[in-house]
């Protein structure tokens, strides 16, 4: 992620630090000023047809629920994940199968994508098309795959087949690079998609349950969960950090975690990776790779009950608080050395994600 403009950075630390959650209570800024600031997603309830959409403006109000508030209507069921790219954003909606296309300045509707996705998850973007990656039935093995959207339509226009569990993906120069986390079971490789013909060119093994994928310079970084099954199936297996070189798909280091550690939540700023074990946020760099003996942050002393999504957005460390998944949300702001700034009450259930327009 890159950083913005010092201006704003600078404005936001300021009222940051003068105001509180309280300033929430304010009255809301003229609805279509979306210009400057970040985006808090929240899923909602499954099959509550209630997901929504946040905005922090970069003075330090909130707005909660602007999706409804400029379209008049819910945003879907179970917002999974969003994106930006060129004049629009784009709204993964899980459970209501479709990608609702935004201006991201006023969030008003654009189109609604649907009928072709089956649990879609992520979304991304290369020479004009969207790829989207859908879980198909969980359960199933067989039926997954990536939406090819052609982003002049908005229309489908292909599918490809890929191993169980698409998730996290990510365009480098032709190849598309696909996390196979694998549904509900589990999953240990990297499906590479050749964007020139959509076909399967290869794959890389790696850690069971890759959940991360993030590209600096030309080496790709891939962080893996390690799997542990509640099911009561007696196996697991622990996580892994990757850097793997673009160029051959070699894999040039990687840090094995310990039995125990579920890694999650890979970000990147600059030259340092984020990722987050438990309530706990660690930083390595991306030359000198080291898992740290101390994290940069345990967030259980700030009063975060469920941390369920963790992102690295100019300069500023966020992570989304579920509660107990039935109570609204919150979110938590910290600089980019772990102190915490702000704490911001969101009006939606299940925060999992905080996005900006670069």
């Amino acid at each position: 992620m890159k950083t913005s403009n010092l201006s704003i950075v600078f404005l936001f630390l300021l009222v940051i630090f003068s105001c509180n959650s309280d300033d929430s209570t304010q009255t809301p800024i003229t609805e279509g000023n979306y210009a400057n600031g970040v985006f808090v997603l929240s899923e909602g309830g499954y099959t509550y047809n209630n997901a929504s959409l946040a905005f922090i403006h970069s003075n330090g109000e909130i707005e909660n629920d602007i999706f409804h508030a400029v379209n008049g209507r819910s945003l879907g069921d179970v917002a999974q994940s969003m994106n930006f790219h060129k004049d629009f954003g784009y709204i993964v909606v899980n459970n209501s199968n479709t990608v609702e296309v935004v201006n991201p300045t006023t969030l008003e509707s654009i189109t609604t994508i649907g009928g072709d996705f089956h649990n879609p998850r992520y979304i991304s973007f290369y020479n004009g098309n969207a790829y989207v990656s859908n879980w198909g039935d969980g359960s199933n093995p067989t039926d997954d795959f990536i939406a090819v959207v052609d982003l002049d339509s908005f229309e489908v226009t292909e599918k490809i087949s890929v191993p169980q569990g698409p998730e996290r993906l990510i365009a480098y120069e032709n190849t598309l690079y696909v996390a196979q986390r694998g549904d509900y079971s589990y999953g240990n490789t990297l499906t590479k998609i050749n964007l020139n013909n959509h076909t399967i060119s290869g794959s890389i093994t790696v850690a069971d349950y890759p959940n991360g994928l993030e590209i600096h310079g030309n080496h790709l970084f891939v962080l893996c969960s390690g799997y542990q099954d509640w099911s009561g199936i007696d196996y697991s297996s622990n996580g892994a950090l990757y850097k793997i070189n673009l160029e051959n798909s070699e894999i040039l280091d990687q840090i094995n975690f310990t039995e125990g550690m579920r890694p999650n939540h890979l970000q990147i700023e600059n030259q340092s990776l984020y990722y987050t074990i438990g309530k706990n946020i660690y930083k390595t760099s991306t030359n000198h790779f080291e898992h740290p003996s101390t994290p940069i942050r345990n967030v259980e002393n700030d009063g975060v009950e469920i941390l369920y999504g963790f992102n690295v957005v100019n300069g500023w460390l966020y992570v989304c608080d579920a509660k107990d998944y039935q109570s609204n949300g919150e979110l938590f702001v910290y600089t980019i050395t772990g102190e915490l700034q702000s704490q911001y009450p969101i009006s939606g259930l299940i925060p999992n994600g905080v996005y900006a327009r670069q």
